[in-house]
């Protein structure tokens, strides 16, 4: 790790256990809210609310992680996730299409539209299967300082060597799709690791620049998405001047989020020390 990194992160057990409850508290709820109405915003609450948990579990040391109450729960949220990821993706699609094509794109969006109730049935189901499972609660006597401490700084040294090398390529070729993907997700994990630190005032500039960065490469996905999907169906020529359209809107992005990351010559890591 870069020796000229001058802020030190640290974590505590005691502010580690209530974060740790409050994030599974938060889960909870926006489940319960997810299974009365799984519209896209609780959909996009949940998907926050299981990557905040899957971090934090992350984070345990490997003699927690291992207990098999926590480690089902989490087993069993990663495939929630995943199978709410197909759903969300409609929803981008079927919002682009509805707000900029209505006329152009009406089969293709009530197509998405029926795919998505099927989705959401099954994704239901295992929210159900989820909500009566017991909470995750973490003993604050399970848990030694020394242990967390070290897995904490290992988790944080992983994200970010994973941040710099996929930043050399993504910043040179635009079509570096899937390491555009990884990059937003490591974003992702590092804001979210960070979030669990004790020390608010070293991290609070870091993660408001970490969410910008989040948001701009969510964009870049969200295009991606969208084109990939019109590319992918069957005479996909018919959409040849939209597609065109959002590839030239993807490249703007792309261009926004390389002006601005290389802003900061430390946006790698922010000149934090792990």
């Amino acid at each position: 790790m870069n020796n000229k990194m001058k802020k030190p992160i640290k974590i505590s057990k005691n502010i580690f256990l209530k974060k740790f409850k409050r994030t599974s508290d938060n889960f909870n709820q926006k489940l319960i809210q997810y299974i009365e109405d799984p519209n896209d915003e609780n959909i996009h609450d949940i998907r926050v609310s299981v990557r905040r948990l899957e971090t934090a579990y992350k984070i345990l040391p490997k003699s927690t992680r291992e207990q098999s109450k926590i480690k089902n729960n989490i087993k069993q949220d990663r495939k929630f996730f995943k199978m709410n990821a197909k759903i969300r993706d409609f929803d981008i699609i079927c919002a682009n299409m509805t707000s900029k094509y209505p006329d152009r794109t009406l089969s293709l969006v009530q197509s998405l539209k029926n795919s998505r109730i099927e989705h959401i049935e099954n994704a239901n189901r295992l929210a159900l299967k989820i909500s009566r499972l017991p909470s995750l609660e973490i003993p604050k006597s399970a848990l030694k300082e020394s242990k967390l401490e070290k897995k904490y700084l290992k988790v944080l040294d992983c994200i970010v060597l994973n941040i710099q090398k996929n930043t050399i390529i993504a910043l040179r070729d635009e079509e570096k799709i899937d390491e555009l993907h990884m990059l937003r997700k490591d974003f992702k994990k590092l804001r979210y690791s960070l979030e669990f630190s004790s020390d608010k005032k070293t991290t609070f500039d870091v993660l408001k620049n970490l969410k910008n960065i989040q948001d701009m490469l969510g964009e870049i996905h969200d295009s991606d998405i969208i084109i990939n999907y019109l590319k992918s169906i069957e005479q996909n020529s018919r959409y040849s001047d939209i597609i065109s359209a959002e590839t030239m809107e993807r490249n703007k992005k792309y261009n926004t989020f390389v002006t601005f990351f290389r802003k900061y010559p430390k946006a790698d890591n922010f000149g934090l020390k792990f």
